[in-house]
């Protein structure tokens, strides 16, 4: 184990953040302060970027200097997992800076919370009013999560030179991986997937400012929805804005729960067949309107108070994980709230800013399943799992067992793990909120539903769920392997 080049690559991504940082604070200077309650704290706000930037700077350097005149200076696949997994806990940390220095009254549990939430684009808020936040405040939430859409180690992939630890970096940060890229050169696959987040993001904030958002508004709920991450601006959160607005944001969110490297792919080849043979955005879209449908069906039933728009904004914002809401999904009868928690668990297309097992996972873990069913009665049969017409490698098929299986494990133990800490909450409560957080969504049911927040619960409740979050958006196994022995021990 090459510990420098760890800690080098660390203090490069505190660094990061703390330039991140330092970006939303001189924007609060140039936004008129016009929000009732809270005054932007410029004391709390520069003593967070110091200590962000200053440990990131000697992290930095010393790892540099460990380094110098060493021949070995490659980071491996046992160093590559390190980054990431020590990456999102301590980028977390120091994102949390801000909101514990600058607001009053909120607890350090409180701020690693909203910080793990923000970066892991959940959406989760411990904030009784977030109208009562200064702009800053609102910025950096947004920040982060736009940060966190893409990966934060995104844009450390154009840092480092290097083809194949780059791709290692890449395939244990995000469900985009260096295969799906179809590119020799990876710094320029980031480069060409960073520019097709920006236009998204871009067009989404366009689009919300022509209606009748303002431009703070139009740029935070932009770059929310382009990161599948939910936080707005306002405490009703999208219910007051027109149907205009609603449906431009169901637009974003439901192209940024594609597959980037199917725009790539649509980008390079300029063939639309690319789009067709993509199996898993065929079912992605097959599963929203089949949602809608039912939805719309047993509200009409029940003369639920819904209109179209309001629920094709619920289902496309809960499959993406963004988490924004219009109205209170509460209300709905049974069968549709239980359509809502499906949503929850099967999440967006794999290699998107989306969260949840990834459609593609279901897919291939319903076609296994069959499988075996078959071959119950015809033990001799050959039968291939195929995606996009092409043979799915059984390493892949071992995987989403895998991550299937520890995602349930930490369901159960999550949820009775809550549930010892908070006894007051009912079953739905605790597991919602754990669910919520493994999937990377926001919203829960119950007394953390939409139109809630998760103050009511204590700071180890909270310790938990900010895990969660963090091996939610991780897939689990860059953080798990962190607590195995192996990893650490010198070649």
């Amino acid at each position: 184990m090459n510990f420098s080049i760890i800690v080098k690559s660390l203090g490069t991504l505190v660094m990061l953040v703390g330039l991140s940082m330092m970006s939303c604070m001189l924007l609060g200077w140039l936004t008129p302060a016009h929000r009732e309650g809270m005054a932007i704290s410029y004391h709390g706000w520069w003593l967070s970027v110091g200590i962000t930037m200053l440990t990131g700077a000697l992290a930095y350097g010393f790892g540099k200097f460990r380094l110098r005149g060493g021949k070995d200076k490659k980071i491996f696949r046992r160093e590559a997992i390190a980054v990431v997994g020590l990456g999102w806990i301590l980028c977390s940390f120091f994102a949390a800076l801000p909101h514990y220095l600058c607001i009053r009254e909120v607890t350090w549990a409180q701020a690693v919370f909203e910080a793990c939430s923000g970066f892991t684009t959940t959406g989760s808020s411990i904030f009784p009013s977030v109208e009562a936040l200064s702009e800053t405040t609102l910025l950096w939430r947004s920040v982060t999560q736009w940060l966190g859409g893409m990966g934060i180690l995104g844009a450390f992939l154009l840092i480092f030179s290097g083809e194949s630890r780059g791709k290692t970096l890449l395939s244990f940060e995000s469900s985009i991986h260096g295969a799906d890229l179809s590119s020799s050169d990876l710094r320029s696959a980031m480069r060409n997937l960073w520019m097709i987040y920006i236009g998204l993001t871009v067009i989404s904030i366009i689009g919300l400012w022509i209606m009748d958002m303002t431009l703070f508004q139009a740029i935070n709920h932009g770059l929310t929805a382009a990161s599948t991450g939910g936080f707005g601006t306002e405490n009703d959160s999208i219910t007051s804005f027109s149907d205009g607005v609603k449906i431009w944001l169901s637009l974003s969110m439901l192209f940024c729960g594609i597959s980037f490297p199917l725009y790539m792919a649509l980008l390079k080849r300029k063939d639309i067949n690319v789009l067709k043979r993509h199996e898993e955005t065929r079912w992605y879209l097959i599963v929203i309107c089949v949602a809608i449908t039912i939805i719309l069906l047993a509200n009409s039933v029940t003369d639920c108070a819904s209109c179209v728009v309001d629920v094709i904004f619920n289902v496309i914002t809960i499959i993406t994980t963004t988490g924004f809401v219009v109205g209170d999904y509460e209300t709905w009868p049974v069968i549709s709230k239980q359509i809502i928690m499906l949503l929850m668990v099967v999440g967006g297309c794999s290699g998107s800013t989306a969260g949840g097992l990834k459609v593609s996972r279901v897919l291939l873990w319903i076609r296994s399943m069959k499988n075996e069913i078959i071959r119950g009665f015809r033990p001799n049969v050959v039968l291939k799992l195929q995606m996009n017409g092409k043979s799915v490698d059984d390493q892949v098929i071992r995987s989403v067992y895998v991550v299937t299986s520890v995602a349930v494990f930490f369901f159960l133990t999550g949820s009775m793990v809550i549930s010892l800490l908070e006894p007051e909450l009912d079953a739905i409560t605790c597991a919602s909120a754990v669910l919520s957080s493994i999937c990377n969504i926001g919203p829960a049911f119950s007394e953390l539903g939409p139109t809630q927040n998760f103050s009511i619960l204590s700071s180890p409740s909270l310790g938990v769920l900010s895990m969660l979050m963090i091996l939610g958006r991780l897939e689990f196994i860059a953080v798990l392997v962190l607590l195995s022995r192996r990893l650490w021990r010198k070649y």
